[in-house]
């Protein structure tokens, strides 16, 4: 007697999908809260590109100058802010008098906004401070990908997700009461496991429910460039470091309101053989979409009997990412990828304030430019796939960062143009990243997702911890910070040649899936929106194809 073939799991569960409604009001739902959530997240990431920033100050004579007593002049410029016609502008080691060369102990600043560095005098001696925050800040997001991805795969997408909520919530209050720098250099780095976490878990939490035809709506709502300009405003509207985490702690107060109306992701729950549990979350999900299954009987017993399960509980970790060639293979090229990318992308953000103008104009200029071009990524990754998307911007990134790169290493005063390819590059690099980041979530299978999100987001990290420091040493070389990004996006651009393309392929759910590029049949698709009375299945050559609406 013939053995029946198996239904592959990762097909099933993309039926169950479309049985649930395919793409619905729950699917918007879940949208919405994950992504309004990204507020917070996106203020605190980009906290130090104002935080840190450095406002006009000079040097005075008279220490009985400190900041709170002086009103700077009406017209403040880096040539000129005088304070009673005494002062030295920028000057660490002025000359008084023509007197010996001291060392400056007193200084007055421009109040008009209140960071970090006026805070503490961090100039002169300190000026590396900032810059090491930051990148201390970093550090907590690259290990808060590497823990939280595995947290994410052993207690689920759920818990994962809002203890991110919750630690930015609570570590944000703690920076704005912060009473030295060192202080405010932990929370840091607190605040960065928190937005670690959540970059980790929110793209496996919210495409594990979205149907395939639609999974490249996520990555296509610019959720990160609109929260960015909005904090610019805010940045703007209320220029104080302590101010602006209060504001960061409140954006994530809401969205903890909402913990018993979001479910577990059922792939995770399945993968995890919590088979009750996934069919209550598939039951609330198709009630949700208004397509209720009145005969969830019957999928229990079809996954019982036609279903080939995973068959173990095993833990995974990052060591199943390299067991066997083409995964180690896919890993490092992902790995060097993202590195890249995420170097680029905060290199580009943190050196907002070395452009010419306004520093809140550059910020929102630099969000706002994201908005436009990230919600085209939509159509082309649909039309050209995942992985020409991704090489068209990431060629677009390269080109930009040479030009920009050659404008500051030559000294040309053309100041526009620099602005103009400086919003291409970001553009370029953000749309790239964006396309490898779906690339990867569809690539790798359930059982490793996480796993593979918090290894790559980690790896990001790194690029990001660099691009701080090469920020710094920019005003010292001109033009390292775009050749090395540059570089890198060629790196890139080399690796993603290599990378399969996913449109059109099922989300694989265990490690046997990884790599079959199994294209999802069209004749497995249910009717949408059905309210399942009776099933039955069709046999075509031997095969259980799916449970269809009768």
């Amino acid at each position: 007697m013939e053995k029946k073939k198996m239904t592959p799991i990762s097909e099933f569960l993309d039926e169950l999908l479309d049985t649930c409604g395919g793409f619905g009001r729950f699917q918007f739902f879940i949208m919405f809260v994950v992504l309004g959530g990204m507020s917070s997240v996106t203020f605190s990431m980009m906290m130090m590109t104002f935080a840190g920033a450095t406002p006009d100050w000079n040097c005075v004579r008279d220490d009985s100058f400190v900041q709170h007593d002086i009103t700077p002049a009406t017209t403040v410029s880096n040539e000129s802010l005088h304070v009673n016609g005494t002062s030295m502008v920028k000057q660490c080691f002025p000359a008084w008098d023509n007197e010996t060369t001291t060392a400056c102990e007193a200084f007055t600043f421009n109040t008009s906004m209140n960071t970090v560095v006026n805070q503490w005098n961090l100039v002169c001696d300190e000026a590396w401070i900032p810059s090491s925050i930051t990148t201390i800040q970093m550090s907590g997001v690259l290990l808060g990908g590497l823990f939280t991805g595995h947290l994410a795969d052993k207690i689920g997408r759920k818990p994962t997700h809002f203890l991110s909520m919750l630690t930015l919530l609570v570590v944000n209050v703690l920076c704005g009461f912060s009473v030295s720098w060192e202080m405010f250099a932990t929370c840091r780095l607190f605040i960065g496991l928190g937005i670690g976490a959540y970059l980790t878990v929110y793209y496996p939490y919210v495409l594990e429910f979205i149907p395939m035809e639609r999974r490249v709506v996520l990555p296509a709502f610019p959720m990160w460039g609109i929260w960015s300009a909005i904090f610019a405003l805010v940045a703007w509207g209320l220029p104080d470091w302590r101010y602006l985490h209060f504001v960061s702690a409140a954006c994530a107060a809401p969205w903890l309101l909402t913990w018993r109306l979001m479910p577990e992701s059922f792939r995770w729950l399945v993968s995890n053989n919590k088979k009750e549990a996934a069919f209550d979350v598939i039951q609330r999900v198709a009630k949700f979409n208004g397509s209720p299954i009145r005969d969830i009987k019957a999928l229990k017993i079809r996954m019982d009997t036609d279903v080939d399960e995973p068959s173990t509980n095993k833990v995974y970790t990052i060591r199943d990412m390299f067991t066997t060639a083409k995964l180690a293979k896919m890993t490092v090229l992902h790995i060097v990828s993202w590195l890249a990318c995420g170097y680029g992308y905060y290199g580009i953000s943190f050196g907002v304030e070395g452009l010419t103008g306004d520093l809140f104009l550059n910020m929102a200029l630099l969000s706002i430019a994201e908005i436009p071009p990230t919600v085209t990524l939509y159509f082309f990754s649909n039309r050209l796939g995942r992985k020409w998307t991704s090489l068209l911007f990431c060629g677009i990134g390269i080109f930009a960062a040479v030009i920009v790169a050659f404008i500051e290493a030559t000294d040309l005063q053309n100041k526009v143009y620099r602005t103009v390819f400086v919003l291409i590059s970001k553009i370029g690099v953000s749309l790239a990243w964006l396309g490898i980041k779906l690339l990867a979530i569809e690539l790798f299978p359930t059982v490793i997702r996480s796993v593979s999100s918090g290894l790559f987001n980690s790896m990001a990290r790194v690029g990001s911890l660099v691009a701080p420091q090469i920020v710094y040493l920019n005003d010292d070389i001109p033009g390292i910070l775009y050749f090395i990004c540059s570089g890198g996006l060629l790196l890139a651009f080399i690796c993603i040649c290599f990378m399969p393309e996913t449109k059109n392929r099922m989300l694989p759910d265990t490690l046997h899936d990884f790599g079959s590029n199994k294209l999802k049949p069209k004749t497995s698709r249910p009717y949408k929106l059905c309210d399942m009375t009776t099933t039955t299945t069709k046999k075509e050559k031997g095969n259980i194809i799916y449970v269809t609406h009768m």
